[in-house]
């Protein structure tokens, strides 16, 4: 664990480009899973964490808007069926450039046939953020249910780095550059090197979103570039 963080700290160093410029690194993922979210129990979406704004971050057009993965490929060339889907980019500043909420913890589902995996993206950190690059460091909490009677059959903490480069279609080409796993216990499980590569495909180009069901996004991101001392990039 700790070799794997000084990795991302050194990533983050040497990446002068970076928008995550001054985030500090987190502290670690080793922590216990609680009861009600491992092996044994009934799933209830109501033991999750609740989700706030954390902060803000620049992404690139390319990485912007509503995308969905299928499938996830190992280094053998083993397709295995992982739906999922992400949307990313809140807000546009008075130049043009799009910002992510860091709404953490952000929560979705891969599809894998009986079983179903509740992600909880309990923090991700942008190491490194350029025009043909993002590389992000998450911190999840992965939640295994049997579809057919909502009984967990695994849980585990991981920490991962994927790297994304933009494809020629539009869509979003990613690899899992490392993952470092901890059982419910918070022990380390195991490490991987390179696991899985996947395909994000557009599904909706970016529209900047002033405020839904959660959260009034334009106000937060208004804050932060006031703390920021940035007012020039107010929109």
């Amino acid at each position: 664990m700790r070799l794997f963080l000084l990795l991302l700290i050194v990533l983050a160093m040497v990446s002068v480009s970076s928008q995550a410029k001054g985030e500090p690194m987190p502290s670690g993922n080793q922590k216990v899973v609680p009861k009600t979210l491992q092996a044994g129990a009934t799933f209830d979406d109501r033991n999750l964490p609740q989700q706030t704004i954390n902060g803000w971050y620049r992404i690139p057009a390319w990485f912007a808007g509503a995308t969905i993965r299928t499938e996830t490929v190992d280094p053998s060339g083993r397709v295995e069926k992982s739906v999922r889907q992400r949307e990313r980019g809140r807000q546009v500043d008075a130049k043009g450039h799009i910002w992510e909420a860091k709404r953490e913890p952000i929560v979705y589902d891969i599809d894998q046939d009986k079983v179903v995996v509740h992600t909880i993206l309990e923090e991700e950190v942008p190491i490194s953020v350029v025009k043909t690059q993002v590389v992000m460091a998450y911190y999840f909490l992965m939640v295994c249910e049997r579809k057919k009677d909502r009984v967990i059959l695994d849980s585990y903490r991981t920490v991962q780095m994927h790297s994304f480069t933009p494809g020629p279609d539009g869509s979003i080409y990613a690899q899992i550059e490392k993952s470092v796993y901890f059982r419910p216990d918070g022990t380390i499980r195991n490490v991987l090197i390179n696991p899985a590569s996947y395909v994000e495909h557009k599904t909706r180009a970016f529209t900047p979103l002033d405020s839904d069901e959660k959260f009034n996004y334009k106000d937060s991101f208004i804050e932060f570039l006031q703390r920021s001392n940035h007012p020039e990039l107010i929109p």
